[in-house]
């Protein structure tokens, strides 16, 4: 399959939200995750996610770490909210979680994937339903094969987001 994450704004319940690529990058969004924020956009609310319009992100040190709060996650029926972090200067997308150690994560390797994994989410999912071949368990095969394949790193941490996604799947949650 082929993704066009340009496509992924069809997802998308709201329009982008606008931000100023130069405000941005002088904020210390990085060149790749300010391009992706400008030319594709980010929507206020997607899914589970909550995204800041630039004048609401917030700079934080972790573990001397430079972040900048981006937004926020929370699962339905969960009140406690995860803040979005983007790597100062850097392109790295992270959260937290408790069964980590230092807490914070790395969600995905920057904004664009983060995004492209949900496309691949939708347009599988579409695809296997269409060609009648969907099982709960070969979705999480394929999908699996698919954010290995753009983002391994992510894929490797077994406490993380994605793979905790792909364990729903594999055991039919």
């Amino acid at each position: 399959m082929n993704f066009n994450i340009n496509e992924i704004v069809d997802y998308y319940d709201s329009e982008p939200l606008r931000y100023n690529y130069y405000d941005l990058l002088e904020f210390g969004i990085s060149y790749t995750n300010a391009d992706f924020m400008v030319s594709i956009g980010i929507p206020e609310i997607f899914d589970d996610f909550v995204f800041y319009r630039a004048e609401n992100m917030k700079k934080k040190i972790i573990g001397g770490v430079k972040f900048i709060m981006v937004g926020h996650h929370a699962l339905h029926g969960f009140s406690d909210q995860k803040p979005l972090y983007l790597l100062e200067e850097g392109d790295g997308m992270f959260t937290v979680s408790s069964l980590h150690n230092p807490p914070i994560y790395k969600l995905n390797k920057n904004l664009e994937t983060f995004f492209l994994f949900h496309f691949m989410r939708y347009e599988l999912y579409t695809e296997m339903k269409k060609a009648e071949i969907y099982t709960s368990q070969n979705y999480a095969h394929e999908l699996r094969k698919l954010y290995m394949q753009y983002d391994a790193d992510t894929m490797e941490d077994v406490e993380g987001y994605w793979s905790h996604l792909i364990e729903d799947y594999e055991t039919g949650l």
